[in-house]
């Protein structure tokens, strides 16, 4: 299967918190990231996250699409 797009671009951002013991935190950090200013979803995605109890540490992992993330001229606020 061959696609007609060469070199997509992938940013990603590890998000590193100071709980881990406590997922309820956890979890409502990781949807938090996924929403603006106004609760409306950004265009990204939690790829993992990934929790260290005995040192009381989380890592979120996101990421989009470069083409999802840049302001198109007519839509910039």
């Amino acid at each position: 299967m061959s696609s007609s797009r060469v070199g997509l671009h992938l940013p990603a951002c590890l998000l590193n918190i100071s709980e881990a013991r406590r997922k309820y935190i956890v979890e409502n950090t990781a949807k938090v990231a996924l929403l603006d200013k106004n609760g409306k979803k950004h265009p990204v995605s939690v790829l993992n996250i990934f929790s260290d109890q005995d040192y009381n540490r989380s890592v979120i992992t996101i990421a989009a699409s470069v083409d999802q993330l840049v302001d198109k001229p007519n839509q910039a606020q």
